[in-house]
């Protein structure tokens, strides 16, 4: 018991400072959202409507949870202080109305957040008109509309802010409806603390100028906008002039320009702008010496705010270096659970494809397992029940198993299992004929069994190498992630200086990757004209920093304003493709099938699959291995691998003698080699300039056998060369030709043209034509041309801003490999 006793109270031990951590960010929240409601039910519009209070209320009624609900309450606090007790009894009677109507009018405990601010608006409109009475005049009834109204506008505007304030660690990049509802609240706010005034120094003056500088950091536009804002709504409360707007934005503006120095400058640029422009808009000394200590006091404040506080409400400021920091931050720790979950999941794999591979097993010990089943199947048919039974198993069972085995050797050798008895086994059992016959039974048995134990191993194998590359692919994704996390942040900074050099506006940068050839970058741009300016500015600017030529890859929309362009490494070589083919006969449907696609990963793979025989199975059989390799080599399996996969998946889905050939090409678009893997195909060929060059190989087609030999021949190939791949029904055409290859060779060299389709074309007819005129089997031939890529924009190069340095990452594994 005691024990027990120990144990509860170290766990208890060791949860409490995590729960006093909660506790207290807990309370401390309460008593933020608690002060917000008391100065909301202060403030109040030209001393006549105070909808603030209640429209706070509904919406943090709605969004926050039992425990920071209670804090809209204070609202009928400062309503109490400002208006007395009627004021807050009328919204104290709202609070109830709503309460009641949310119970019993919208039932549901979650509902569509467009229409709590509408109940809450009919909410106050009847609250109004019940403290009115049964008399309206028409002063009361514009009033009660207008009270109506601004609580349903200010509670769509508070429920897009008030979620910061509830799950505070959530994102940091607010939207821009988001950053206007947060100022309007601020503005609501200093509306609350209108009627204070501390040696004749106004408090709704302080916070808006301390709130100014706050802003500041996020530059001048910002500055200047929350100035206007929140001035023009301190108006509302007769606090301010709109001379006292324009002086406030002309400080904004001031404090926003120096925003990369210190805090010092920019309260002091504020400060002495406010006060030189009030000595020309202040109608007295009395009013210049209020405004002037107002800008000092916050000023002071200003100085005096933490560090801390300052970064994290600078953190929720589009375009601040703090802002983006947090965003980095969060990336990277999202980036880090998931490295961390999909190299568990490699780990998986690794594991299953040990498993599978690990059977602990060999080929004598399986065949000893089969005959001593075998001995024992045949010997419980036969001697059951015969008299001499405990002479042969239980006196001499050894001996016994001896000759029965030696049998069935003699039995395996022999055509047919037609082989005679050892001398053993003829003096040792009775039953001899009976004997032999089950012995022969169950050999036919055995071999079957054999057979699918052999095929069961193979397959085992298979999957074991399969689950190794989907463990490599895994592998790979999770270096990828982790290559993108050790970008520094120094060099998104140096291209955001190239974009300030030429004027253009970026609103955001990510690098994914800086690696010589796997270059790739997003950026946020304005929506307006944002393709044209990614292409002829952006992908040039990015060339001229980088010392590579990048380009833009894809658009996609982030929002109404802005789009997401991702840039990556352009290639250096294009391909240009042909394809021209024949069914056998003139038939509609060819058992050939072919592929020229770009895998996306700087190779782009050329493809010719001849289905043995020909119509529709034929090409049923094609078609699945040449759509099976596109896409385990757009996954990043091996190419091996992947040719090893589609023949044990075709030996899988064959009840018959169905088989296909494979002629795969696959081009590295940065270097132009080019290799070429051949199972059971035609010759491939080079043309170039004048000569014609061969790529052969041999082997059997997919399908056949277990293990499949595929070769790979490796070719640098050279801007201009024009690759030809066909299928056998070409490459077989010329019967009479002993050298098949010589034919085609001479046909390349002949070629007057060297235009691809026209090259394919020429090709066909003139298997056609060598073999009078007859289609015996099915044609195609693909042709490619490789050609350097150009780019159509030149790099820009600017003399301030230097090249990054990129750095070639070591160890990147690849599936496979």
């Amino acid at each position: 018991m005691s024990h027990l006793s120990l144990v509860g109270n170290a766990h208890r031990s060791s949860e409490s400072p995590r729960t006093t951590r909660l506790q207290l960010r807990s309370w401390r929240r309460f008593i933020l959202l608690a002060l917000i409601a008391f100065v909301l039910g202060r403030a109040s519009i030209l001393h006549v409507i105070s909808p603030f209070g209640f429209a706070f209320f509904v919406i943090l009624n709605e969004r926050g949870g039992r425990a920071t609900r209670t804090a809209g309450y204070a609202a009928a606090l400062g309503a109490w202080m400002v208006g007395g007790l009627p004021t807050a009894l009328l919204m104290l009677l709202q609070f109830v109305l709503y309460r009641l109507a949310r119970r019993y009018v919208l039932k549901q405990k979650t509902v569509n957040y467009r229409f709590i601010p509408l109940l809450a608006g009919s909410v106050a409109l009847l609250s109004n008109l019940l403290v009115i009475g049964t008399v309206w005049t028409k002063m009361d009834l514009m009033l009660a509309l207008a009270d109506a109204a601004l609580v349903t506008l200010l509670g769509l505007i508070f429920i897009q802010c008030i979620g910061l304030f509830l799950a505070p660690e959530s994102s940091k990049e607010l939207r821009s409806e988001q950053v206007v509802s947060l100022v309007i609240l601020a503005g609501s706010f200093v509306m609350g603390l209108s009627q204070w005034t501390v040696h004749g120094v106004s408090v709704a003056t302080v916070a808006v100028d301390w709130m100014v500088l706050m802003l500041a950091c996020g530059g001048m536009g910002i500055a200047v906008a929350a100035a206007i804002l929140l001035s023009l709504l301190s108006m509302l409360s007769h606090n301010g002039t709109l001379a006292d707007a324009a002086v406030c934005g002309f400080g904004g503006f001031l404090a926003g320009l120096m925003k990369e120095t210190n805090r010092f400058w920019m309260g002091v640029s504020f400060f002495l702008s406010v006060v030189v422009l009030s000595m020309a808009t202040s109608p007295d000394w009395h009013g210049l010496f209020a405004t002037a200590g107002a800008a000092l006091a916050a000023f002071t404040l200003y100085l005096l705010t933490p560090g801390s506080l300052r970064e994290e409400f600078a953190s929720f400021i589009p375009g601040t270096a703090e802002n983006r920091q947090s965003e980095r931050d969060r990336v990277r720790r999202m980036n880090q659970l998931m490295t961390e979950k999909i190299e568990q999941f490699g780990q998986v794999f690794e594991e299953l494809a040990v498993t599978f591979a690990d059977t602990g097993e060999n080929a004598f010990a399986s065949a000893q397992q089969l005959v001593t089943h075998m001995v024992s199947t045949s010997a419980n048919q036969v001697c059951r029940g015969c008299a001499r039974r405990a002479v042969c198993w239980d006196k001499q069972g050894m001996q016994t198993y001896q000759a029965m085995a030696n049998t069935i050797s003699q039995m395996e050798v022999s055509p047919r299992g037609k082989a005679l008895p050892t001398a053993d086994l003829k003096e040792r059992c009775c039953r001899l004929d009976s004997m032999m016959g089950v012995l022969r039974y169950n050999l036919d048995l055995t071999y079957r069994d054999e057979k699918w134990m052999k095929k069961l191993y193979e397959q085992r194998t298979l999957v074991a190498s399969q689950l190794g590359g989907v463990a490599a692919v895994v592998r790979a994704i999770s270096a990828q992630i982790q290559t993108s996390d050790r970008i520094a942040l120094s060099e998104e900074e140096q291209i955001l200086a190239g974009f300030e050099e030429l004027g253009l506006y970026v609103d955001r940068i990510h690098i994914v990757s800086l690696e010589s050839g796997k270059i790739e970058i997003e950026i946020s741009l304005p929506a307006a004209g944002g393709e044209e300016t990614a292409t002829r500015m952006v992908a040039p600017l990015l060339s001229g920093i980088l010392n590579e030529t990048v380009s833009l890859a894809r658009m996609d929309a982030k929002d109404h304003d802005l789009v997401r362009c991702s840039f990556a490494s352009a290639r250096r070589y294009t391909v240009q493709t042909a394809v021209a083919g024949a069914a056998r006969g003139g038939r509609l449907v060819s058992g050939d099938t072919h592929t020229t696609v770009d895998l996306g990963n700087g190779r782009y793979a050329l493809a010719v699959s001849d289905g043995m025989g020909n119509g529709e199975r034929a090409r049923r059989e094609s078609k699945a291995a040449i759509e099976l390799a596109k896409k385990l080599l757009r996954a990043g399996f091996d190419e091996h691998l992947t040719i090893q996969t589609i023949n044990s998946a075709l030996l899988l889905r064959n009840q018959d003698e169905m088989f296909t050939t494979l002629d795969l090409a696959l081009i590295d678009l940065f270097s132009a080699r080019a290799d070429f893997l051949k199972v059971g195909c035609a010759p491939s060929f080079i043309l170039r300039g004048q000569e014609v060059l061969s790529i052969t190989g041999d082997g059997v087609p997919i399908g056949i056998l277990q293990n499949i030999e595929v070769q790979t021949v490796t070719e640098q190939l050279q801007a201009g060369d024009i690759l030809v791949l066909l299928s056998d029904g070409v490459y077989d055409a010329p019967r009479a030709h002993y050298d098949r290859t010589d034919w085609l060779q001479r046909q390349l060299e002949q070629l007057d043209t060297r235009d691809l389709q026209s090259i394919a074309d020429t090709l066909v007819e003139a298997a056609v034509r060598v073999n009078l005129g007859e289609i015996s089997d099915d044609m195609t031939v693909v042709v490619a041309k490789v050609q350097p890529y150009e780019p159509e924009w030149a790099s820009i190069k600017l003399p301030r801003v230097e090249g990054l340095r990129r750095k070639k990452i070591v160890g990147r594994s690849t599936a496979g490999a």
